[in-house]
């Protein structure tokens, strides 16, 4: 079957659209529904009415959009009525401009009136008369009405604000805009696309309608202009009634149907093809049937290469439809129309929202859905909007820019259809389209031509990000290369979809935790990217932003998606304030468990506390970072619940399991982190870690802010480069946690690392055994505790930890192990250097014993004087009986906790250790000594908080070290006095002895003599 004949597509007979006109209008349901013939149709009634004053109209619309078929239509039904018309275009009016005022109560129809912009140089006067005759009719009497057609562009350009009417007549300008109405004209909705079809069926003496129910395809390809409505209808339609398989393939693949939409495809072949390998005969006749109606009934055309792209739902008679949505329903019309059993109906569905493009709004269609179906009675299917669109080149908005002439218009394409095959211009134009989307590009190094690194400017930070095509493996490998070796971080790629294997691009990408979009722009995609191009090299067209959103906006989306990726990456998610406010010391309680076993949180507090915070941790000291926590249940509470809601740390009922330990933000930014090492050390990656790593273990360092291995320093340049370090807690603590736990080295060379580990593990190992282990004892008070601590207990715990992590070549646990060793070698340093320091204390003890040696000598005893064989027996006993003694302190210290007596307690120690001047972390063994040092010089301490221990012995002897500060003052004196009181002595000695010899002597004469 074929037309009767064959309609004009063209201006010169335009009696044709103009019947095409009358019949649709004859069914006065529809016309309100019809975006073009209602406007139409408002200015006919325009026409119509008697006017006291001319009327200006402005009729707005871009090439190829109507304009002039409105025209015809107007001047079709002017002559129908007897009504004068003159219809020129504008650049003949202008040696004629006075007919504008002699041609009263008519219609003036001025097609092409951009010209007035484009010729104002040539013609400046005669264009200034053109629009002063317009003024001044627009301000006379009588009934005639002027319409001047031209392109959005044009329009702002005339009467825009500092426009062309705007510098002719400033004065009069506000007023003169109030008489000039505007008509922007309308693409063709699928309701007037079918009618106009219907109406030229009929006009062709074609009577069978079914033919329409096909015609969903061919509305959303074709260009959306009238005279290709026509031309459709023409060379495809008519031509190959009523086989919808030759009408589907003539659409698609023959130059009559490519040339109907303006990228030179309707459908997007590689895709069909694709499809069409994968099906028989039968199966590719039903593909083509679904693909042309979209909208279906007969379940049985649905192929398995169709299932999950196929929305169930109901056909609503149009007429209901229009009952329920009067005004109607914007453009989900348009999505929603189909043609069935000789009249027209609407699909809904439960789904709806899967069926119309993304930016149709269907909340109030939802509300009704329900209505709505108890007035349906067939069941129907609908395409997927995503599916569809992903086989047919349909054109939604048009082209992205708008032309300031036909000409200009030509140009562009002959500039795309020159390009459509070029790489570099195909990344140019994907460059401008960024920066179209409001993306500041700095600076632009085209490393080769497929490869461009761009500086982007994003919020006050420049990020780096790749464009790049590669078309074969040598290319991508190119690209790997230059990712490699790039001197700056790279924050994204931008891969335009090579048609060939990426795997080692992805798995380079997923190591440097690059994060990648690809684009696929397909051939219509690719020529609208160009027409932008087009617009930014020659100018003389303007971008239109929405049809940006409909043409280009996947990928504005994968765009925007790359660079919201990016700005998730570098703007840390801040972590909320936790109870204690102490991030790093409560993540220890967790980081120092000693084993990678599954473990129930009340087990890891005990344990944690049972072997680091009970045997290294010392109160008032910076010797261990672990949070003050009291029992389990606060651990659970405050440590546990804030670090699994955070998204820290997983876990399952309770349960820690430390194999698998980091959540989900630990663990994307240990990977993110890692990736970001990579890229900036390379090669010496592993050796950051380390020496990282070794920062970590070294809390001590007061220079470590400036240390070269703080991972700190790398991390702020990135994430916070405003900041200084120490000013993000956040960033502090995930770059501590994801470093310690071992998460960062998983996504590195981990086998390396932990090689370097060992042999840092192997060193200490060597400088553990010291004979001044033995000295080593710590005292250490708090309010809510005090204890001894003992080297040779750390030693046991280092040692657990060593094997842990020797065992499974764990991180966090060879991290563990470093820390304490660290704590250990630190201490056990301070404990030799106190030991030396004892010594010294021991000799000055001696010396000052030594004095009680001259005082007895002076009165002649002999005897050994009680409390200096005590003070002697002290020194022996805290030489040789250390260990016991410390063990019976330790064990009256637990007394003291046991009695609840801390408190007090630590203020006794705090002031005994102020008494003789200790630091509050020093060895005991030194305090120790230090204390009897002081109490022999008179230092008296008050108090029996350690009754019964060596340090009350020592306490006890301060009457001791008063006498003997006594005693050596007299002695001091008396050799002051006299240098020579020991001759003096002696003289008198031999002196008495020959007295006592000359008196006895005398007695013996005296008894001689009788005197006895």
């Amino acid at each position: 079957m074929s037309c009767y004949k064959r309609i004009s597509e063209t201006a010169s007979d335009s009696s044709y659209i103009y019947q095409i006109f009358s019949c649709i209008s004859e069914n006065p349901l529809y016309i309100n529904r019809l975006r073009f013939f209602k406007q139409v149709k408002d200015e006919l009634d325009r026409i119509s009415n008697t006017k006291q004053s001319p009327e200006i109209i402005s009729l707005v619309a871009d090439w190829g959009q109507g304009k002039s078929t409105f025209l015809d239509i107007i001047e079709e039904y002017a002559k129908s009525k007897n009504i004068s018309v003159i219809k020129v275009p504008f650049v003949e009016l202008l040696s004629k401009t006075e007919d504008l005022l002699t041609f009263r109560n008519n219609v003036y129809l001025i097609d092409e009136v951009e010209s007035s912009v484009d010729y104002f140089a040539q013609y400046q006067s005669e264009i200034k008369d053109f629009w002063s005759k317009v003024k001044e009719l627009a301000n006379s009497t009588g009934n005639s009405i002027v319409y001047l057609s031209m392109t959005p562009s044009a329009y702002s350009k005339i009467f825009g604000t500092g426009g062309l009417i705007y510098n002719l007549f400033s004065e009069t300008y506000p007023s003169l805009l109030e008489r000039i109405r505007k008509v922007s004209i309308e693409n063709p909705s699928k309701l007037e696309f079918l009618l106009m079809l219907k109406c030229m069926l009929n006009m062709a003496n074609v009577k069978d309608f079914k033919i329409l129910q096909y015609m969903d395809l061919p509305y959303w390809v074709i260009d959306q202009e009238r005279r290709k409505y026509v031309r459709f209808f023409n060379d495809i339609l008519c031509d190959n009634l009523p086989n919808i398989d030759r009408i589907f393939n003539e659409l698609a693949r023959s130059e009559k149907g490519i040339s109907l939409n303006s990228e030179g495809e309707t459908i997007k072949l590689d895709t069909l093809t694709k499809m069409e390998n994968e099906l028989d005969s039968q199966e590719s006749s039903k593909l083509y049937r679904v693909l042309m109606s979209r909208i279906f009934t007969d379940e049985k055309l649905i192929i398995k290469q169709l299932e999950g792209h196929v929305v169930k739902g109901v056909l609503l008679p149009y007429l209901k439809w229009i009952e329920m949505f009067p005004k109607g329903q914007e453009y989900v019309e348009d999505f929603l129309l189909t043609y069935y059993q000789d009249d027209f109906h609407v699909f809904i569905s439960d789904n709806i929202e899967s069926v119309v493009y993304e930016s149709i709004d269907t909340s109030k269609l939802k509300e009704n859905i329900k209505k709505l179906t108890l007035f349906s009675k067939t069941e129907a299917y609908a395409l997927s909007w995503n599916f569809f669109e992903s086989v047919a080149n349909t054109n939604i908005g048009g082209l992205v820019v708008e032309f300031k002439s036909r000409e200009i218009r030509d140009k562009a394409l002959q500039f795309v259809n020159t390009y459509i095959t070029d790489r570099e211009k195909e990344l140019e134009s994907v460059e401008y389209f960024m920066e179209v989307l409001g993306i500041k590009i700095d600076s632009v190094n085209r490393a080769r031509d497929y490869i461009r690194f761009l500086k982007v400017v994003e919020r006050n930070d420049k990020i780096t990000i790749i464009l790049a095509k590669p078309s074969n493996e040598d290319e991508i490998k190119s690209l790997i290369k230059e990712i490699k070796e790039s001197d700056d971080i790279i924050h994204g790629l931008i891969l335009i979809e090579p048609q060939i294997g990426k795997e080692e691009l992805s798995k380079t990408l997923d190591e440097l935790s690059i994060p990648l979009i690809e684009l696929k722009i397909t051939t219509p995609k690719k020529r609208q990217l160009l027409y932008l191009l087009f617009s930014k090299i020659y100018g003389q067209s303007r971008i239109r932003l929405d049809s940006i959103e409909l043409r280009l906006g996947d990928l504005k989306n994968s765009i925007s998606s790359l660079l919201l990726k990016i700005r998730d990456n570098l703007n840390l998610k801040q972590l909320p304030i936790p109870k204690n406010k102490r991030l790093i010391q409560s993540f220890n309680w967790i980081i120092f468990y000693p084993s990678i076993k599954m473990a129930n949180a009340d087990e890891v507090f005990d344990k944690v506390n049972d072997i680091i915070n009970e045997k290294f941790r010392m109160y008032g000291s910076k010797q261990f970072h672990l949070e003050d926590i009291e029992t389990s249940n606060t651990f659970i509470e405050d440590v546990i619940t804030y670090f699994y809601n955070n998204y820290i740390i997983k876990i399952r009922a309770n349960y820690i399991d430390f194999e698998d330990l980091a959540g989900d933000s630990l663990s994307s930014f240990s990977k993110l982190f890692a990736g970001l090492i990579r890229q900036k050390y390379k090669q010496e990656a592993e050796d950051v870690i380390f020496n990282s790593i070794m920062y970590y273990v070294n809390p001590q360092d007061t220079r470590r802010k400036d240390n070269k291995n703080n991972p700190l320093t790398f991390a702020y340049q990135i994430f916070n480069p405003d900041k200084k370090i120490g000013q993000n807690p956040t960033l502090d603590f995930l770059v501590y946690s994801s470093i310690v736990s071992g998460e960062v080295a998983k996504h590195l060379n981990k086998d390396s690392i932990y090689m370097k580990i060992n042999d840092q593990i192997r060193k200490i190992k060597e400088k553990l055994d010291n004979p001044y282990s033995a000295y080593g004892y710590f005292i250490t008070a708090k309010k809510r505790g005090a204890a001894v601590r003992s080297l040779e207990e750390m030693r046991e715990v280092i040692e657990t930890y060593e094997k842990s992590c020797t065992e499974n070549k764990d991180i966090r646990l060879c991290y563990d192990y470093l820390y304490l060793s660290n704590i250990y070698l630190e201490l056990l340093r301070e404990t030799e250097k106190s030991v030396i320091e004892t010594d010294k204390i021991v000799e000055e003890i001696s010396k000052k014993l030594e004095v009680v040696e001259k005082a007895k000598r002076y009165v002649k005893i002999n005897e050994k004087i009680e409390e200096i064989e005590k003070v002697r027996e002290i020194v022996r006993e805290l030489k040789d009986n250390f260990k016991i003694h410390m063990d019976k302190l330790a064990k009256r210290i637990q007394e003291i906790n046991e009695r609840g007596e801390t408190e007090s307690f630590k203020r006794y120690l705090d002031y005994l250790l102020a008494t003789i001047h200790v630091e509050d972390n020093s060895n005991l063994y030194f305090i120790l000594f230090k204390l009897l040092k002081e109490t022999l010089n008179g230092i008296a301490i008050v108090g029996e908080e350690l009754k019964g221990t060596i340090v009350d012995e020592i306490t006890s002897l301060s009457k001791v070290g008063i006498q003997l500060n006594n005693i050596e003052t007299i002695v001091n004196e008396l050799e002051k006095i006299s240098p020579e009181l020991p001759k003096l002595r002696e003289n008198v000695e031999r002196n008495t002895q020959k007295i006592m010899q000359l008196i006895q002597e005398i007695k013996e004469v005296l008894e001689e003599h009788g005197f006895g």
